[in-house]
């Protein structure tokens, strides 16, 4: 839900780039934004900025994840990455736009090894 109410933005996946719907809730019309070349949104990965002039968009790629400002002209700029491991992500920014929120989960792990039990 944009911060005015007016539009509802959701995800279109299974495509070969991003596809965001932009709904009217105010009678207005309906649009759909592409962001070319970024494949596949990540899981739960779509959140308006604080001013609504764009979104933050969670993105898998096969390198890792990444979190996207993607603007309402489908423009979009990395603003974080993680080259590894895939797993959920997303930026939710704070009411005044200052600062983001971002969910990015890793994988850390031991080898332990036994002798002589």
């Amino acid at each position: 839900m944009s911060p005015d109410g007016s539009t509802f933005a959701l995800s279109i996946g299974g495509k070969p780039d991003i596809h965001i719907r932009l709904l009217s809730l105010s009678g207005g019309s309906d649009r759909e934004i592409t962001v070319k070349s970024w494949p596949n949104l990540a899981w739960n990965g779509l959140y308006w900025s604080a001013d609504g002039r764009g979104l933050y968009c969670g993105f898998n790629s096969p390198q890792g994840v990444a979190i996207l400002y993607v603007d309402l002209k489908g423009n979009a700029r990395v603003l974080w990455q993680f080259k590894g491991w895939l797993a959920p992500i997303w930026g939710a920014p704070s009411p005044n736009g200052r600062y983001l929120a971002i969910l990015g989960i890793t994988l850390n792990s031991n080898l332990w090894m036994l002798e002589g039990f």
